[in-house]
């Protein structure tokens, strides 16, 4: 019959080492599926923040058709071009509401849409400012001389999601719609995004899409 030999417990060490590793391993992976699941639901509120800014463009640009035509009716029979001085005067010229323009910046543009709400919190709103396109002097932000606009919404969610979505919007008398534009900002060049840092104007090759 073999003596057993003194391990000086070595087994229990040996089972304390494997617990630790399997201990470690499962925390690693409890970190791994809430980080995955925070992911997850960043992107969630992203997505709906810009569905949510996409339906403040869709609203205002559906909103302008009618207006835009009856607002230009006088040019359209002239055979002149249409122009968006309505939209640049602001919403308060023909509602006596809402934030008229101050300026041809984003910042001072005319306030059309404060607070639409798509459903329960899905907040955006929507302002239009002239691009650099001359005009009378002292007047330019109102006075719109090649048809072309800024329409930007800013969307705000639960959950701390926003979204900005910034295009250009052409109106012209043409054969098809009256009213053209980009519905969306899926290539609107560098810098444009839905994680509303984009504070650049849409580049030129953005523009060319909406004709």
């Amino acid at each position: 019959m073999k003596n057993l030999h003194n391990q000086r417990g070595a087994v229990l060490v040996t089972a304390m080492v494997i617990l630790a590793l399997l201990t470690i391993i499962g925390m690693a992976a409890t970190n791994t599926s809430m980080l995955e699941t925070m992911i997850s639901a960043t992107e969630r509120t992203h997505s709906e923040a810009f569905y949510a800014a996409e339906a403040g463009v869709d609203h205002l640009r559906r909103n302008f058709k009618s207006v835009f035509l009856d607002k230009n009716m006088d040019k359209f029979a002239a055979g002149t071009d249409p122009d968006w001085d309505f939209a640049l005067e602001g919403p308060d010229e023909i509602f006596n509401s809402g934030d008229d323009a101050t300026g041809s910046t984003y910042l001072t543009g005319s306030r059309w849409i404060t607070d639409g709400n798509l459903s329960g919190n899905y907040l955006y709103n929507v302002t239009v400012w002239d691009n650099d396109d001359g005009g009378t002097s002292g007047n330019e932000y109102r006075d719109d001389t090649d048809g072309i606009i800024y329409l930007r919404a800013d969307a705000r969610v639960p959950g701390g999601g926003s979204s900005s979505i910034e295009i250009l919007m052409k109106g012209a008398a043409t054969g098809g719609s009256a009213l053209s534009g980009y519905g969306a900002q899926e290539g609107g060049g560098a810098g444009k995004n839905y994680g509303a840092n984009d504070v650049d104007t849409v580049d030129a090759s953005f523009s060319s899409q909406i004709q």
